[in-house]
């Protein structure tokens, strides 16, 4: 029979508890890199074990939102010292806004964007992939239809936008 092989390091390696991670949160602002060198594991074993199950699991993914909240918070108050101080501090608001924009979307920062079918105010747009009509293997009464049918067209939109 063939042995079983390990990952190197793979015995040296502390098993994630809930414990382990409560500690090493502790003052990371939910940076995952720090929570890895902290934890001596890997990203991937740091999100399999955020994604394991039990009250205690629980615990720590709202305990690690709220380590990431903290930074959410810098970044606000930052804006806030920046607008009532008026000083011109353009790359530290700029950053606060860029991190609000990305992590904090729940709190209503970053770009809002509706989607509708109708139209609205983003409506769908559709990308066109041109195709020369000569290289359209058709009957050169067909390729003449088309081009026909699209100078219609094309006529149409152009009266419809001038008439709007």
């Amino acid at each position: 029979m063939e042995e079983k092989k390990e990952s190197p390091g793979k015995a040296n390696r502390l098993k994630i508890t809930p414990a382990r991670f409560k500690k090493a949160l502790e003052g990371s602002h939910g940076l995952k890199g720090l929570l890895v060198q902290r934890l001596e594991c890997t990203y991937y074993a740091l999100n399999r074990a955020l994604a394991r199950e039990g009250d205690a699991w629980d615990e720590c993914r709202y305990l690690y939102k709220l380590e990431q909240e903290k930074v959410g918070d810098l970044a606000e108050r930052t804006i806030f010292e920046v607008m009532r101080s008026m000083k011109d501090v353009p790359v530290a608001a700029q950053t606060a806004r860029w991190y609000l924009d990305r992590k904090h979307v729940d709190r209503g920062y970053g770009k809002k964007e509706q989607v509708t079918l109708e139209g609205g105010q983003n409506p769908i747009s559709i990308n066109h992939t041109l195709i020369p009509i000569a290289a359209l293997n058709l009957p050169l009464e067909t390729k003449r239809e088309i081009l026909k049918a699209m100078e219609a067209w094309e006529k149409e939109n152009k009266q419809n936008e001038s008439g709007t």
